[in-house]
């Protein structure tokens, strides 16, 4: 078998631990949710404005952005080693 061959038949990617993946459901989740109270339901709703403040919605962004790097961190290269 070439080398070539073998590097194929390696693994190669990101591995996701499940502790990891799970954190990204919920991350995914709260979205999804967040997303169904902002979608407006009817027409009166869709002309209403949406009051929120500035320091809050930014909270919430930052906070998603803090867990999706945890994911991120957590992540490990799976393949062969670089030869770099």
């Amino acid at each position: 078998m070439t080398k070539f061959e073998q590097a194929a038949l390696q693994p190669h990617g990101f591995l996701l631990s499940e502790d990891a993946r799970e954190q990204l459901k919920q991350v995914r989740d709260q979205l999804f949710l967040i997303a169904g109270f902002v979608f407006a339901a009817t027409l009166e709703e869709e002309h209403a404005l949406l009051e929120i403040r500035r320091s809050m919605l930014g909270q919430l962004f930052e906070s998603f952005g803090l867990r999706i790097d945890e994911v991120l961190t957590a992540l490990e290269w799976a393949g062969p080693p670089s030869t770099h």
